[in-house]
C-alpha cells in the first residue's frame, strides 16, 4: 500500500507543475481574447484548473503525512478512507486535463506550443491510466463495501464537466474550428479566482 502511495504522490506532483505551465499558457490568451466568448472559454478552462491546483495543494500534504506514518495507513481510519476518496476524484481531474490539452491544441498552433502541449497530453494520458490501474490495485485488498470511492456529488460535478469538455472537442474536431492563435511568452497568471462556481466549457455553446 505504501508504495502505491508513493507512487500516486510523484504524479500528483509532476501534473501540478504542467497545471502550472498551462495556466501560464493560458493568461495571455484571456487577456488578449478577441471577444467575449473566447475570454468566457479559456477562463473557464483556467477556473477549472486553478481549483484542481488548490485541491491538489491540500491533498499533498495529506498524503504526505500518511507516507511518514504507515501505521496510519488502514481502512478503519476514516482519515485514510476521505484521502482515498480525495484521491479519486483526482483521477476524475487528470481526465478533465486531458480534455483541457486537447482543446487548447486547436488554439495554439505555433511549433513550440503545440510541442509541449503534445507532450504534457501523452505524459498526462501515461499519469491517467496509472492512477486508474493504481486504484483498482488498492481496490483489490480492501472489502467490497470499503472500495476506493468518491462521493457521488463531487463526482457527478467532475464527470459533468469532463462530458462537457469531451463533446466540445468533438465538436470542434467535426467543424475544424478554432479561435486565433496568439504568440507569446508564458507570463505568470495574473488572475486569481478562487472557488468559484460557474459554467463550464460545454455549457458556453449557449452563448453562441
Amino acid at each position: 500500500m505504501i508504495e502505491h502511495l508513493l507512487e500516486l504522490s510523484h504524479v500528483f506532483n509532476r501534473n501540478r507543475d504542467r497545471i502550472r505551465i498551462f495556466m501560464n499558457m493560458l493568461s495571455p490568451v484571456i487577456a488578449q481574447a478577441q471577444d467575449e466568448h473566447e475570454r468566457l472559454y479559456f477562463h473557464h478552462i483556467y477556473e477549472e484548473e486553478e481549483q484542481r491546483l488548490e485541491r491538489l495543494d491540500e491533498l499533498m500534504p495529506k498524503l504526505s503525512r500518511f507516507l511518514n506514518n504507515e501505521q496510519t495507513i488502514r481502512i478503519t481510519n476514516q482519515e485514510f478512507i476521505h484521502l482515498l476518496q480525495d484521491i479519486n476524484l483526482e483521477k476524475f481531474g487528470l481526465h478533465n486535463f486531458l480534455e483541457h490539452l486537447d482543446l487548447a491544441m486547436y488554439h495554439f498552433k505555433d511549433e513550440e506550443h503545440n510541442q509541449m502541449l503534445h507532450s504534457m497530453l501523452e505524459q498526462t494520458k501515461a499519469d491517467y491510466l496509472w492512477v486508474k490501474k493504481i486504484l483498482s490495485l488498492m481496490n483489490e485488498n480492501f472489502p467490497s463495501n470499503n472500495s476506493v470511492s468518491v462521493k457521488e456529488s463531487e463526482k457527478h460535478n467532475v464527470l459533468t464537466a469532463a462530458h462537457d469538455h469531451e463533446h466540445e472537442a468533438k465538436e470542434k474536431k467535426e467543424a475544424h474550428l478554432s479561435v486565433p492563435a496568439v504568440n507569446s511568452a508564458f507570463p505568470k497568471p495574473s488572475l486569481s479566482v478562487r472557488h468559484k462556481k460557474g459554467l463550464t466549457v460545454g455549457s458556453l455553446k449557449t452563448l453562441r
